[in-house]
C-alpha cells in the first residue's frame, strides 16, 4: 500500500512537471518594462512625421531638431550639399514639433528589431556606461514561429524619440536599442548602437 501511494505521488509529480514544462514552452509571460540595476528611468515620447521615409542608415541623435530635419532631407536628396532653410524643413518633417530645451531627438522607427506581438518600450539612462538605453520588449513563449508576410509593405513614417536630458551630464552619450524577448524562464536580449550624441 505504501509503494502504491508513493507511485501515485511520483506519477502526479511527473504530470505536474510536464504541465509546467508545456506551459513554459507554449505560454508567453506578461510583457513588462525593463529596469537595469543603477539605471534611471526616463519619460520619453515617440512621435512620427506625416512624411513616410524608409531609411536603413543611422541618423545621429542631436539636441537640435533642425539638424535632424536636415539629415532626413539629405536622405531623399543625397546629391545636394545644402539643406533648405529651417522654416521649409519644419514644413516637411515633424510639422507639429518645435525646438525645446533639455531634449535629445533620437531618429527612431520604433521597435523594429523585436518580433511582432504584445510589448512596448521604455527608456533609461545608465550612468555606469554613460548610455541612453531604449528597451524594446515583447513576450513570447519558448516555442513560436515568426509569421511569414508576403507582398509589399508601405514605408513607415520617419520617427523621433524625444528624451529629456535633465540629469544627464554633458559629454558623449551612447544611444543603444535593446531588443528583448521575454520568456517565462528568462529573457533573450540583443543590443545595438543607434549612435553617439553630444549632450551640452
Amino acid at each position: 500500500m505504501v509503494s502504491l501511494t508513493r507511485g501515485r505521488v511520483i506519477a502526479l509529480s511527473i504530470a505536474a512537471a510536464s504541465i509546467l514544462a508545456v506551459v513554459g514552452v507554449l505560454v508567453p509571460p506578461q510583457p513588462h518594462e525593463v529596469h537595469s540595476p543603477g539605471g534611471e528611468a526616463l519619460t520619453a515620447r515617440s512621435v512620427n512625421s506625416t512624411n513616410a521615409l524608409y531609411y536603413n542608415q543611422t541618423i545621429k541623435p542631436s539636441q537640435s531638431l533642425d539638424d535632424i530635419r536636415c539629415a532626413l532631407w539629405h536622405l531623399r536628396n543625397p546629391t545636394t550639399s545644402r539643406c533648405p532653410d529651417n522654416a521649409e524643413l519644419a514644413g516637411l518633417y515633424f510639422t507639429t514639433l518645435s525646438q525645446t530645451e533639455n531634449t535629445l531627438y533620437v531618429p527612431w522607427q520604433e521597435c523594429w528589431g523585436t518580433p511582432h506581438g504584445p510589448g512596448g518600450f521604455d527608456v533609461e539612462y545608465q550612468p555606469s556606461r554613460q548610455a541612453l538605453v531604449i528597451h524594446c520588449y515583447v513576450a513570447k513563449p519558448w516555442y513560436w514561429t515568426e509569421p511569414r508576410i508576403m507582398g509589399v509593405e508601405a514605408a513607415p513614417p520617419a520617427g523621433l524619440l524625444l528624451v529629456p536630458t535633465i540629469g544627464i551630464p554633458n559629454g558623449s552619450l551612447s544611444v543603444i536599442e535593446d531588443d528583448r524577448i521575454e520568456h517565462l524562464l528568462g529573457d533573450d536580449s540583443t543590443e545595438f548602437q543607434l549612435g553617439i550624441a553630444t549632450i551640452s
